[in-house]
Formats: structure tokens, sequence, C-alpha cells
């Protein structure tokens, strides 16, 4: 029997834009944040108890060394921010 080869897929800075939900792996513990803005060059994100601005490359080697990882998730995280649901508006 021929074992089907796998798909191996890589999380990158390209899933990432305004209101996505991460979970940031740092030195002394882990929080939530959320994405709050996207340039051409950078990433940022905001949460209670870290913030990161990051070029792509960056966030990148983050994903590939399990230090981001994306959250599915409907809340924000950005500190002072009452919004809980994308939906809300409605």
């Amino acid at each position: 029997m021929v074992p089907s080869p796998t798909l191996s897929l890589q999380t990158t800075a390209d899933v990432l834009f305004p209101g996505t939900t991460v979970r940031y792996y740092y030195r002394t513990g882990d929080s939530l944040a959320t994405v709050v803005d996207r340039s051409d060059r950078f990433i940022t994100f905001l949460g209670t108890e870290c913030d990161g601005r990051f070029t792509y490359d960056q966030i990148d080697r983050l994903f590939a060394d399990d230090r981001l990882e994306v959250v599915l998730d409907d809340r924000t995280h950005v500190p002072g921010d009452d919004v809980t649901t994308p939906s809300s508006a409605d």
C-alpha cells in the first residue's frame, strides 16, 4: 500500500487583518490580543497583557516557532474596548 501524501500548511502574516484574535507567547507567559492595524510593512496587535508591532517576516517567524496562533474568537481583546462580537452593531 502506498502512503498518501500529506498536505502541510503554514500560517503566515497574510491571514492577519484588523479584528483577528491572536494568542502571543512571550518569555513570561502568553496573552490574547486583537490585530488593530495592518500596513504595507507592519502588523500591530494589542491585548490587555501584551502588544506588538512586527514586520511580516517577523510574524511569519513567530508562527513558524509556535509563538503566535490565530484564535477563532468573537471577542476583541484591546484594552478598554467594550465590543464583544463583530455583529454587536445589529
